[in-house]
């Protein structure tokens, strides 16, 4: 297993459950992936992503209840705002959806009635072959597109904007709810409950592996670290990005050999903080000048003595994999970032901040286009024991660790029913992840 994340644990520990020998390489210190943490101070722990639980997110609940932890996610209902212009508004109900300044009652009334449309149609099939620009202006008007929705999608997919599929917005829209659940001692404890169970039933996980090649060998693979360490398995299922997974193996995760989806790098800045920055838990941001794109005061919805008394703020971001940020030192980010804070809270001065850290992370968003169903993925490779999955692969919903669960059991099915000895032709690659 490639990959000590959600999907490699979660597909880990379902392989275990099903008697297989599971070997987990991991680049990181600590398991986690893209929901790895660190220590704000010592024994305090933090997500380097800012991370959090919707109600229908119920296969993740039923993984955390079957680890014995469900005593430890609580419930939250934050306010969830926007920012228009100067002015923060909250966005999170039919009520305040009603009382938005910046559009005539009858857009607002336009609005709110779509929005609830999108959470009431069960599928993403109406959407998968329309943009959101098209469908977005067509049912809501073009000021309502121009208000809310094309700064939104501007900020998160830059010039690709236009090309994005509803079905990715339909799916933001549907999956969300105003309560959100988190992990006492946050999901760090999660990671290591689900990381201590696959050991208890006979698998290993290793970290600080970082892949550099996957090699056939004999009958099985040979997967070599930047180091030098080589390991060799019957099978390998990778769950990095498939662009690396191409990179490290050569064996091609596509349909027809066309090229991989491209993709967007997170970003987050986290802020510690002696005060409060705006005592709102999320602010989307429509201010195309803004160098980030969401606010997420994580102490707005735990109590800042878990952590310390601190006040965290995280600014997070999507960006080109080449975008300079992911090589900018913490310092050189919060300088830049200061005006827009400021547009925030004014009084914001540097002097309130007692800590700050940035993290980076490539390939960490596809940009869905339309039609991406059809090419989506699947999860065979040209090397018949090479498996790949990935975010590219939980279609339409967006990231997170909800369908990396669902996608870890979906992949482990399609493992044991592919016969290690056939080989596989790349016209027979079908969409099998589906």
């Amino acid at each position: 297993m490639l990959g000590g994340g959600v999907l490699g644990l979660s597909a880990a520990y379902e392989l275990v459950k099903r008697g297989h020998g599971v070997t987990v390489l991991e680049a990181g210190d600590r398991p986690g992936g893209l929901a790895a943490s660190f220590e704000v101070e010592p024994g305090i722990w933090l997500e380097k992503f800012y991370h959090h639980l919707f109600r229908t997110d119920r296969s993740i609940q039923a993984l955390i209840e079957e680890l014995g932890l469900a005593h430890r996610l609580h419930w939250y209902r934050p306010a969830s705002t926007i920012q228009i212009g100067d002015r923060i508004h909250p966005f999170d109900s039919p009520a305040a959806i009603l009382r938005l300044p910046e559009l005539p009652l009858h857009d607002r009334i336009r609005l709110g009635a779509m929005l609830a449309l999108l959470k009431a149609v069960p599928t993403s099939r109406p959407f998968d072959d329309i943009t959101a620009r098209s469908w977005l202006t067509r049912y809501m008007g073009d000021r309502v597109y121009q208000t809310i929705w094309a700064p939104l999608l501007s900020s998160k997919f830059g010039a690709k904007a236009p090309e994005v599929t509803m079905a990715w917005l339909w799916a933001r829209v549907h999956d969300r709810t105003s309560e959100l659940g988190y992990l006492d001692g946050g999901f760090q404890a999660f990671y290591r409950e689900l990381a201590d169970e696959i050991g208890r039933r006979g698998g290993s996980i290793v970290t600080s592996f970082r892949v550099a090649t996957v090699d056939p060998r004999g009958d099985g693979l040979a997967v070599k670290s930047v180091d030098g360490d080589v390991q060799v398995f019957d099978r390998v299922l990778s769950t990095l990005a498939p662009h690396i997974t191409l990179a490290i193996s050569g064996a091609a995760p596509t349909v027809d050999g066309s090229e991989l989806p491209e993709a967007l790098a997170a970003h987050c800045l986290i802020l510690s903080l002696d005060r409060p920055l705006t005592g709102t838990y999320w602010i989307a941001v429509t201010d195309r000048s803004s160098p980030f794109l969401a606010v997420v005061e994580h102490t707005a919805m735990l109590d800042p003595a878990a952590y310390g008394g601190r006040h965290l703020v995280y600014l997070g971001n999507y960006v080109s994999p080449a975008d300079p940020i992911l090589a900018e030192t913490t310092a050189a980010t919060l300088e830049r970032f200061t005006p827009a804070i400021r547009r925030l809270n004014p009084a914001f001065d540097p002097s309130w901040v007692q800590d700050s850290w940035s993290f980076g992370a490539p390939f960490a968003q596809p940009i869905i286009r339309t039609g991406y169903h059809r090419r989506r993925l699947p999860f065979q490779t040209t090397n018949p024991r090479l498996f790949a999955a990935s975010m590219f692969q939980v279609y339409p919903h967006d990231r997170g660790q909800n369908y990396s669960v669902e996608l870890a059991r979906r992949v482990v099915d399609v493992m044991e029913r592919q016969p290690i000895e056939s080989a596989i032709e790349p016209s027979a690659l079908s969409d099998v992840a589906a």
